[in-house]
């Protein structure tokens, strides 16, 4: 697998059917399997057609550099291609563009130029974009790229998180559950979390089921339901097992064995294995 090592500093993302956007996943693993399915030859082939995507992805690995693909460090060249990526309208080449600006990462640091840049990608319904922003107004990450403004805050990252990204949803979450900035909110809690577990882009993503269980289990933000609390705690793996004995005491066997239904039903759809040591109350 062609690995991506500027991954880390441009938290790239997954394909779009969007006009000006390419990959619009932030989980980056489209745009790995895009690199994965090209060749030397063709990744540094940018002759038409689709000139504007090939010149962000040769953009990308000259950023770098490349040794699969035998591309060395350029940056130059990096700046050069991710700038006409950009002047053709592909969002994803601004978002990169501001964070090497932002960065100082192969070109100068020039914040006021990132800024435009991520702004405009945001406004472009660019996931990660949006995810910057919002970040950035809320103090979390990214501040030198705007004042705190909780308003816009948590305007860019329900953007984000509607759209899908895991990391908005649960920050989104996190800042209602402890009251960081606004007024605690139990029901926009629940929602942001569910938000952030269930992303079209994370289909078998099982970190926030402990969390989720225990909403279920207490009525945080939701009404108090054991079968579904125990569906997610088992879902949990050992993180789950002492919920699983807490709750257990409190439920029937029907609802014990309705959850555990429930739990394989999951994994089978997903194919994962988790959960496990099922809980059977004493006769």
């Amino acid at each position: 697998m062609k690995r991506l090592i500027f991954m880390m500093v441009l938290y790239l993302s997954s394909s779009a059917a969007q006009a000006g956007i390419l990959f619009q996943d932030p989980t980056g693993k489209a745009l790995n399997a895009a690199f994965d399915s090209l060749s030397e030859k063709q990744v540094k082939n940018v002759t038409p057609p689709d000139v504007s995507k090939k010149q962000y992805l040769l953009g990308l690995l000259y950023l770098n550099g490349d040794k699969e693909f035998d591309v060395e460090q350029n940056c130059q060249k990096a700046v050069e291609l991710l700038t006409d990526a950009w002047d053709a309208d592909i969002a994803d080449a601004g978002h990169a563009l501001a964070t090497m600006y932002y960065h100082g990462v192969c070109a100068d640091k020039n914040i006021d130029k990132a800024r435009e840049l991520a702004t405009q990608a945001a406004e472009e319904g660019y996931i990660l974009a949006q995810r910057m922003l919002g970040m950035a107004y809320v103090g979390a990450k990214w501040e030198e790229l705007y004042t705190y403004n909780i308003g816009k805050g948590i305007f860019w990252l329900s953007k984000a998180g509607n759209a899908g990204d895991r990391q908005a949803a649960a920050h989104l979450a996190g800042m209602y559950d402890s009251g960081d900035g606004v007024p605690k909110n139990e029901k926009k809690y629940f929602g942001w979390l569910k938000k952030a577990v269930f992303t079209k882009f994370e289909k078998r993503n099982i970190a926030g089921f402990p969390a989720l269980a225990n909403c279920y289990e207490n009525g945080n933000g939701t009404d108090v339901d054991l079968v579904k609390a125990y569906k997610y705690y088992d879902l949990s793996g050992s993180a789950g097992v002492e919920g699983k004995q807490r709750i257990a005491k409190e439920m029937t066997q029907e609802q014990i064995d309705e959850a555990i239904r429930q739990s394989q039903e999951w994994q089978k759809e997903h194919n994962v294995q988790v959960g496990g040591g099922f809980i059977r109350r004493a006769n």
